[in-house]
């Protein structure tokens, strides 16, 4: 998919995604240049949010956190509230964005649990529509992102692998200042162009199940464009 294509239009949709209190919020905030969704607090609720950002229509839900050690741990709920998520984001969403704190340490166990959430909620093709987004990224201070991979030992660079390598890191501190998001977007494209320039369809899931007329046939929610922050 060409840049030109997103200037005609084509919206790009990213689903945010993760443990709890990893800051996915700020990292939508900061994506899209506006205080979108309210940061600090527990998420229990998919919110859909859009703007445009450095010409490119993006839209974006955030959704809520899951447990650290088991999928079974996560309530029913709120995997079911992932799911709807995604069905937000007709007909697919682009990206999955699994955000990750660059001051969290993964061990097998979380990495399995990280991988778990995914394959269950969204089937074993997920994977190649994902990518590991660093939140927290002021932490690193000059500490380049590729030197904290190696660092980070073996379960973080598995975890990276299952993505395709796809990663990025940002700083959630200064919303719409980042320079960062543009890369961020750029990485994206470059993501969609290898999965054949299509949006990741979610599989049948269990929420889709039970909502089959809503995921099939309601219209997407009203479009209001915002220009992000320069």
């Amino acid at each position: 998919m060409s840049r030109s294509a997103f200037v005609r239009g084509l919206e790009l949709r990213l689903l945010l995604l993760g443990w709890k209190g990893v800051g996915k919020s700020s990292v939508g905030n900061t994506i899209l240049g506006r205080r979108f969704f309210e940061s600090g607090q527990e998420t229990e609720l998919c919110l859909r949010r859009q703007a445009l950002v450095s010409g490119r229509r993006i839209t974006i839900v955030d959704t809520p956190g899951w447990d650290w050690f088991s999928v079974r741990r996560t309530p029913k709920r709120i995997r079911q509230e992932s799911q709807r998520g995604a069905a937000l984001l007709r007909p697919g969403p682009h990206t999955l964005l699994l955000v990750l704190p660059v001051v969290s340490s993964l061990t097998a166990r979380k990495r399995r649990t990280l991988l778990a959430h995914i394959e269950t909620l969204f089937g074993d093709s997920a994977c190649l529509h994902t990518m590991v987004l660093f939140s927290c990224g002021d932490w690193l201070g000059r500490t380049p992102i590729e030197e904290h991979i190696l660092r980070g030992g073996r379960e973080l660079q598995r975890l990276l692998e299952f993505c395709g390598n796809y990663y990025h890191v940002l700083d959630s501190k200064i919303p719409g200042k980042d320079r960062s998001v543009s890369v961020l977007l750029d990485k994206m494209e470059e993501m969609i162009r290898e999965n054949g320039d299509k949006a990741f369809l979610p599989i049948q899931t269990e929420w889709c199940k039970s909502q089959p007329f809503v995921c099939a046939k309601s219209p997407p929610p009203p479009r209001r464009w915002y220009r992000a922050a320069v």
